[in-house]
Protein backbone atom coordinates (compact mmCIF):
# COMPACT_ATOMS: atom_id res chain seq x y z
CA UNK A 1 0.00 0.00 0.00
CA UNK A 2 2.89 2.21 0.84
CA UNK A 3 4.50 1.80 -2.18
CA UNK A 4 1.18 2.22 -4.24
CA UNK A 5 0.89 5.57 -2.75
CA UNK A 6 4.73 6.75 -3.31
CA UNK A 7 4.20 5.57 -6.99
CA UNK A 8 0.86 7.42 -7.40
CA UNK A 9 2.79 10.57 -6.00
CA UNK A 10 5.67 10.38 -8.32
CA UNK A 11 3.33 9.79 -11.12
CA UNK A 12 1.51 13.07 -10.18
CA UNK A 13 4.53 15.02 -9.94
CA UNK A 14 5.98 13.75 -13.12
CA UNK A 15 2.23 14.86 -14.74
CA UNK A 16 2.66 18.71 -13.08
CA UNK A 17 6.30 19.19 -14.24
CA UNK A 18 5.04 18.01 -17.55
CA UNK A 19 2.46 20.46 -17.67
CA UNK A 20 3.37 23.84 -19.40
CA UNK A 21 3.27 26.44 -17.22
CA UNK A 22 0.83 29.05 -18.13
CA UNK A 23 2.87 32.33 -19.69
CA UNK A 24 2.16 35.72 -18.46
CA UNK A 25 0.38 37.78 -20.96
CA UNK A 26 2.14 40.42 -22.74
CA UNK A 27 0.93 43.93 -21.89
CA UNK A 28 0.23 45.55 -24.87
CA UNK A 29 1.80 48.97 -26.19
CA UNK A 30 -0.34 50.04 -28.89
CA UNK A 31 0.98 53.28 -30.56
CA UNK A 32 -1.74 54.95 -33.94
CA UNK A 33 0.34 56.56 -36.75
CA UNK A 34 -1.11 58.04 -39.99
CA UNK A 35 0.52 54.95 -42.27
CA UNK A 36 -0.18 54.93 -45.99
CA UNK A 37 -0.23 51.43 -47.72
CA UNK A 38 2.88 49.12 -49.66
CA UNK A 39 2.13 45.95 -51.25
CA UNK A 40 -0.63 45.44 -48.42
CA UNK A 41 1.31 46.50 -45.44
CA UNK A 42 1.34 49.99 -43.27
CA UNK A 43 4.43 51.85 -43.73
CA UNK A 44 5.27 54.95 -41.72
CA UNK A 45 7.45 57.55 -42.45
CA UNK A 46 9.31 60.34 -39.72
CA UNK A 47 10.44 59.30 -36.59
CA UNK A 48 7.76 56.59 -36.42
CA UNK A 49 9.33 55.14 -39.89
CA UNK A 50 12.97 55.53 -37.73
CA UNK A 51 11.41 53.18 -34.79
CA UNK A 52 10.40 51.05 -36.89
CA UNK A 53 13.25 50.90 -38.96
CA UNK A 54 15.68 50.15 -36.05
CA UNK A 55 13.73 47.27 -34.00
CA UNK A 56 14.88 48.79 -30.95
CA UNK A 57 12.09 49.57 -29.15
CA UNK A 58 10.14 46.52 -29.88
CA UNK A 59 12.80 44.64 -28.36
CA UNK A 60 13.63 46.39 -25.44
CA UNK A 61 9.61 46.40 -24.85
CA UNK A 62 9.82 42.49 -25.39
CA UNK A 63 12.27 42.57 -22.21
CA UNK A 64 10.05 44.27 -19.96
CA UNK A 65 7.26 41.93 -20.77
CA UNK A 66 5.43 44.25 -23.47
CA UNK A 67 4.56 43.68 -27.29
CA UNK A 68 4.55 47.17 -29.43
CA UNK A 69 1.22 47.19 -31.40
CA UNK A 70 1.11 49.40 -34.91
CA UNK A 71 -1.80 50.80 -35.35
CA UNK A 72 -1.96 52.51 -39.26
CA UNK A 73 -4.60 55.21 -39.47
CA UNK A 74 -5.82 56.87 -42.64
CA UNK A 75 -5.17 60.25 -43.25
CA UNK A 76 -8.75 61.50 -43.87
CA UNK A 77 -10.28 60.79 -40.29
CA UNK A 78 -6.74 60.14 -37.79
CA UNK A 79 -7.95 62.57 -35.38
CA UNK A 80 -11.12 61.45 -34.65
CA UNK A 81 -10.29 58.00 -34.57
CA UNK A 82 -7.17 58.66 -31.87
CA UNK A 83 -9.81 60.91 -29.51
CA UNK A 84 -12.12 57.88 -29.62
CA UNK A 85 -9.32 55.38 -29.01
CA UNK A 86 -7.83 57.79 -25.73
CA UNK A 87 -11.60 57.72 -24.79
CA UNK A 88 -12.22 54.27 -24.97
CA UNK A 89 -8.61 52.46 -23.88
CA UNK A 90 -8.35 50.92 -27.29
CA UNK A 91 -4.80 52.97 -28.00
CA UNK A 92 -2.26 53.66 -25.47
CA UNK A 93 0.11 56.22 -27.54
CA UNK A 94 -0.01 58.27 -30.77
CA UNK A 95 1.31 60.46 -32.50
CA UNK A 96 -1.29 63.75 -33.18
CA UNK A 97 -1.14 67.17 -34.04
CA UNK A 98 -1.65 70.44 -32.29
CA UNK A 99 -5.04 71.27 -33.00
CA UNK A 100 -6.49 67.98 -32.96
CA UNK A 101 -5.04 68.07 -29.47
CA UNK A 102 -6.22 71.04 -28.29
CA UNK A 103 -10.11 70.16 -29.61
CA UNK A 104 -9.34 66.48 -27.98
CA UNK A 105 -8.76 67.77 -24.47
CA UNK A 106 -11.52 70.58 -24.29
CA UNK A 107 -13.70 67.91 -25.35
CA UNK A 108 -12.73 65.76 -22.11
CA UNK A 109 -10.20 63.00 -23.96
CA UNK A 110 -7.58 62.31 -21.40
CA UNK A 111 -3.90 62.92 -22.50
CA UNK A 112 -0.45 63.44 -21.74
CA UNK A 113 1.96 65.15 -24.34
CA UNK A 114 4.98 62.88 -23.84
CA UNK A 115 7.41 63.90 -26.74
CA UNK A 116 7.26 67.08 -28.40
CA UNK A 117 7.69 66.37 -32.09
CA UNK A 118 10.16 69.04 -33.37
CA UNK A 119 9.76 71.91 -35.58
CA UNK A 120 7.28 70.67 -38.23
CA UNK A 121 6.61 69.89 -41.56
CA UNK A 122 5.60 73.03 -43.98
CA UNK A 123 2.28 74.04 -45.40
CA UNK A 124 1.96 74.92 -48.56
CA UNK A 125 -0.83 77.52 -50.33
CA UNK A 126 -1.12 76.41 -53.98
CA UNK A 127 -3.76 77.53 -57.15
CA UNK A 128 -4.27 75.72 -60.49
CA UNK A 129 -1.52 76.29 -62.80
CA UNK A 130 -3.40 78.63 -65.31
CA UNK A 131 -4.27 81.19 -62.07
CA UNK A 132 -3.45 84.58 -62.41
CA UNK A 133 -3.05 84.58 -58.44
CA UNK A 134 0.19 84.81 -56.95
CA UNK A 135 -0.52 86.61 -53.59
CA UNK A 136 -2.68 85.76 -50.77
CA UNK A 137 -4.38 89.32 -51.28
CA UNK A 138 -5.51 87.76 -55.06
CA UNK A 139 -7.40 84.99 -53.56
CA UNK A 140 -9.37 87.09 -51.40
CA UNK A 141 -13.30 86.28 -51.16
CA UNK A 142 -12.56 83.09 -53.44
CA UNK A 143 -13.22 79.58 -52.89
CA UNK A 144 -10.74 77.76 -50.84
CA UNK A 145 -10.15 74.42 -49.95
CA UNK A 146 -8.76 73.81 -45.89
CA UNK A 147 -9.42 70.65 -43.89
CA UNK A 148 -10.92 72.63 -40.82
CA UNK A 149 -9.75 71.23 -37.80
CA UNK A 150 -6.63 69.72 -38.64
CA UNK A 151 -2.58 71.48 -37.57
CA UNK A 152 -2.23 72.90 -40.76
CA UNK A 153 -5.47 75.37 -39.72
CA UNK A 154 -3.96 77.06 -37.31
CA UNK A 155 -0.74 77.48 -39.57
CA UNK A 156 -2.36 78.71 -42.35
CA UNK A 157 -4.30 81.44 -40.13
CA UNK A 158 -1.20 82.98 -38.74
CA UNK A 159 -0.33 83.63 -41.86
CA UNK A 160 -3.47 85.36 -42.62
CA UNK A 161 -3.57 87.30 -39.70
CA UNK A 162 -0.30 88.73 -40.89
CA UNK A 163 -1.57 89.93 -43.98
CA UNK A 164 -5.00 91.58 -41.63
CA UNK A 165 -6.94 89.00 -43.26
CA UNK A 166 -8.97 85.68 -41.64
CA UNK A 167 -10.53 82.79 -43.14
CA UNK A 168 -14.17 84.78 -42.99
CA UNK A 169 -12.17 86.85 -46.12
CA UNK A 170 -12.79 83.63 -48.03
CA UNK A 171 -15.19 80.98 -49.28
CA UNK A 172 -13.63 77.91 -47.27
CA UNK A 173 -14.69 74.23 -48.82
CA UNK A 174 -13.95 71.88 -45.82
CA UNK A 175 -12.01 69.43 -48.01
CA UNK A 176 -9.44 66.81 -46.49
CA UNK A 177 -6.25 67.28 -48.58
CA UNK A 178 -6.78 64.50 -50.59
CA UNK A 179 -10.10 65.85 -52.32
CA UNK A 180 -8.16 69.14 -52.25
CA UNK A 181 -5.69 68.44 -54.45
CA UNK A 182 -7.95 66.87 -56.81
CA UNK A 183 -10.24 70.17 -56.29
CA UNK A 184 -7.59 72.52 -57.29
CA UNK A 185 -5.92 70.37 -59.74
CA UNK A 186 -9.35 70.57 -61.76
CA UNK A 187 -10.06 74.35 -61.22
CA UNK A 188 -13.34 73.30 -58.72
CA UNK A 189 -11.55 75.67 -56.39
CA UNK A 190 -9.31 79.09 -56.67
CA UNK A 191 -6.50 77.75 -54.15
CA UNK A 192 -6.17 75.09 -51.60
CA UNK A 193 -4.19 74.42 -48.48
CA UNK A 194 -1.83 71.20 -49.04
CA UNK A 195 1.41 69.61 -47.48
CA UNK A 196 4.15 68.65 -49.45
CA UNK A 197 1.79 66.70 -52.38
CA UNK A 198 1.49 70.01 -53.63
CA UNK A 199 5.02 69.38 -55.39
CA UNK A 200 3.22 66.22 -56.81
CA UNK A 201 0.62 68.76 -58.25
CA UNK A 202 3.24 70.97 -59.96
CA UNK A 203 5.50 68.34 -61.08
CA UNK A 204 1.87 66.92 -63.28
CA UNK A 205 1.48 70.81 -64.04
CA UNK A 206 -2.16 71.01 -62.94
CA UNK A 207 -0.96 73.60 -60.19
CA UNK A 208 1.44 75.90 -58.83
CA UNK A 209 2.98 76.97 -55.08
CA UNK A 210 2.90 80.77 -54.35
CA UNK A 211 3.65 80.11 -50.46
CA UNK A 212 4.49 78.04 -48.14
CA UNK A 213 5.58 78.12 -44.12
CA UNK A 214 9.05 78.16 -45.58
CA UNK A 215 8.66 81.91 -46.11
CA UNK A 216 6.94 82.86 -42.20
CA UNK A 217 7.50 81.78 -38.68
CA UNK A 218 9.06 79.21 -37.65
CA UNK A 219 5.95 78.77 -35.58
CA UNK A 220 3.40 78.61 -37.94
CA UNK A 221 4.55 75.32 -39.23
CA UNK A 222 2.69 71.73 -38.91
CA UNK A 223 3.53 70.20 -35.67
CA UNK A 224 2.77 66.62 -34.26
CA UNK A 225 3.57 65.82 -31.39
CA UNK A 226 3.64 62.35 -29.36
CA UNK A 227 0.82 61.44 -26.70
CA UNK A 228 0.04 58.78 -24.24
CA UNK A 229 -3.41 58.21 -22.20
CA UNK A 230 -3.11 59.24 -18.40
CA UNK A 231 -3.84 55.76 -17.77
CA UNK A 232 -1.16 54.54 -19.33
CA UNK A 233 1.87 56.87 -18.59
CA UNK A 234 0.29 56.12 -14.39
CA UNK A 235 0.07 52.36 -14.89
CA UNK A 236 3.39 51.84 -16.89
CA UNK A 237 5.55 54.66 -16.46
CA UNK A 238 8.94 52.52 -17.19
CA UNK A 239 7.29 51.62 -20.69
CA UNK A 240 6.26 55.12 -21.37
CA UNK A 241 9.90 55.97 -20.59
CA UNK A 242 10.91 53.20 -23.40
CA UNK A 243 8.91 55.27 -26.36
CA UNK A 244 10.04 58.16 -25.03
CA UNK A 245 13.59 56.54 -25.33
CA UNK A 246 13.07 55.04 -28.50
CA UNK A 247 11.24 58.60 -30.14
CA UNK A 248 14.42 60.52 -29.11
CA UNK A 249 16.82 58.23 -30.00
CA UNK A 250 15.31 58.23 -33.67
CA UNK A 251 15.14 61.99 -33.63
CA UNK A 252 18.77 62.09 -32.32
CA UNK A 253 19.76 59.78 -35.57
CA UNK A 254 18.18 61.11 -38.04
CA UNK A 255 18.68 65.18 -37.39
CA UNK A 256 22.52 63.44 -38.07
CA UNK A 257 23.52 64.94 -41.31
CA UNK A 258 25.05 62.16 -42.96
CA UNK A 259 22.03 60.07 -41.95
CA UNK A 260 19.74 62.37 -44.22
CA UNK A 261 20.02 60.34 -47.47
CA UNK A 262 19.17 57.32 -45.60
CA UNK A 263 16.28 58.61 -44.49
CA UNK A 264 14.88 59.89 -47.29
CA UNK A 265 15.50 56.68 -48.76
CA UNK A 266 13.51 54.29 -45.82
CA UNK A 267 10.96 57.60 -45.28
CA UNK A 268 9.44 57.60 -49.34
CA UNK A 269 8.04 53.82 -48.88
CA UNK A 270 5.33 56.00 -46.99
CA UNK A 271 3.86 57.03 -49.84
CA UNK A 272 6.29 60.12 -50.82
CA UNK A 273 8.19 60.16 -53.34
CA UNK A 274 12.33 60.88 -52.29
CA UNK A 275 12.47 63.83 -54.62
CA UNK A 276 9.63 65.38 -52.78
CA UNK A 277 10.51 64.66 -49.60
CA UNK A 278 14.01 66.17 -50.57
CA UNK A 279 12.48 69.32 -52.11
CA UNK A 280 10.12 69.49 -48.89
CA UNK A 281 13.65 70.72 -47.28
CA UNK A 282 15.05 72.54 -50.05
CA UNK A 283 14.84 76.76 -49.17
CA UNK A 284 14.06 75.70 -45.76
CA UNK A 285 14.89 78.50 -43.31
CA UNK A 286 15.42 75.84 -40.30
CA UNK A 287 18.54 73.72 -40.02
CA UNK A 288 17.95 70.08 -40.91
CA UNK A 289 19.22 68.61 -37.50
CA UNK A 290 17.19 71.89 -36.01
CA UNK A 291 13.61 70.11 -37.27
CA UNK A 292 14.29 67.30 -35.30
CA UNK A 293 14.64 69.01 -32.07
CA UNK A 294 12.02 68.63 -29.45
CA UNK A 295 10.70 71.56 -28.09
CA UNK A 296 10.72 73.25 -24.71
CA UNK A 297 8.76 73.63 -22.44
CA UNK A 298 8.66 77.13 -22.50
CA UNK A 299 8.23 77.20 -26.71
CA UNK A 300 5.11 74.44 -26.02
CA UNK A 301 3.09 76.55 -23.81
CA UNK A 302 3.63 79.27 -25.51
CA UNK A 303 2.60 77.60 -28.80
CA UNK A 304 -0.46 75.88 -27.59
CA UNK A 305 -1.68 79.18 -25.21
CA UNK A 306 -2.17 80.79 -28.90
CA UNK A 307 -3.03 77.50 -30.21
CA UNK A 308 -5.78 77.77 -27.79
CA UNK A 309 -6.91 81.08 -28.11
CA UNK A 310 -7.04 80.72 -31.84
CA UNK A 311 -9.40 77.17 -31.36
CA UNK A 312 -11.66 79.37 -29.41
CA UNK A 313 -11.81 82.64 -31.19
CA UNK A 314 -12.97 79.96 -33.89
CA UNK A 315 -15.34 78.42 -31.81
CA UNK A 316 -13.65 75.02 -32.33
CA UNK A 317 -13.76 74.39 -28.47
CA UNK A 318 -15.98 76.24 -25.55
CA UNK A 319 -13.34 77.19 -23.46
CA UNK A 320 -10.07 77.88 -23.33
CA UNK A 321 -7.57 74.97 -22.37
CA UNK A 322 -4.50 75.22 -20.21
CA UNK A 323 -1.68 72.83 -21.98
CA UNK A 324 0.48 72.38 -18.96
CA UNK A 325 -1.40 69.81 -16.74
CA UNK A 326 -0.95 67.66 -19.97
CA UNK A 327 2.64 67.97 -20.37
CA UNK A 328 4.62 64.45 -19.20
CA UNK A 329 7.89 66.06 -20.90
CA UNK A 330 10.08 64.83 -17.67
CA UNK A 331 9.99 61.37 -19.94
CA UNK A 332 11.79 63.77 -22.81
CA UNK A 333 14.39 65.07 -20.66
CA UNK A 334 15.29 61.62 -19.29
CA UNK A 335 15.40 60.33 -22.39
CA UNK A 336 17.67 63.01 -23.75
CA UNK A 337 20.03 62.02 -20.94
CA UNK A 338 19.94 58.23 -21.30
CA UNK A 339 20.33 58.75 -24.98
CA UNK A 340 23.09 60.64 -24.21
CA UNK A 341 21.76 63.53 -26.55
CA UNK A 342 21.29 66.10 -24.03
CA UNK A 343 23.80 68.27 -25.75
CA UNK A 344 23.27 67.45 -29.62
CA UNK A 345 20.94 70.42 -30.13
CA UNK A 346 22.94 73.50 -29.62
CA UNK A 347 19.67 75.88 -30.21
CA UNK A 348 17.89 73.36 -27.61
CA UNK A 349 20.64 73.99 -25.07
CA UNK A 350 20.75 77.97 -25.91
CA UNK A 351 17.13 78.18 -24.84
CA UNK A 352 17.43 76.01 -21.64
CA UNK A 353 19.91 78.47 -20.60
CA UNK A 354 17.86 81.12 -21.80
CA UNK A 355 14.63 80.37 -19.83
CA UNK A 356 15.90 77.88 -17.12
CA UNK A 357 13.30 76.00 -18.53
CA UNK A 358 14.11 72.72 -18.77
CA UNK A 359 13.20 70.74 -22.37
Amino acid sequence: MLTFCRNGLLALASLLCAWPLQAEPLVPVRIAIVSFTQGGQPVFGGIAGRVVEEGWLQQALRERGAELQWQALPHANAGPQINEGFANGSLDFAVRGDLPSVIALAGGVPGKLVVPGGNGDNVYLVVPAHSSATTIEDLKGKRLALHRGRPWEFAFSQFLASKGLSLADFKISNLNPQVGAAAVSAGKVDAAVLLSESYLLEDKQVAKVIWSTKQGSNDWRLVSDLWATDRFVNDHADLTQLVANAWVRAAGWIAQEQNADVFYRYASRAGTPESVLRRESQGDPVPWAQRWAPKTDAQLLAHYNALSQYALDNKLVRAKVDIAPALATHFTRQALLEQNLQHAWPALDTAQNATGVAP
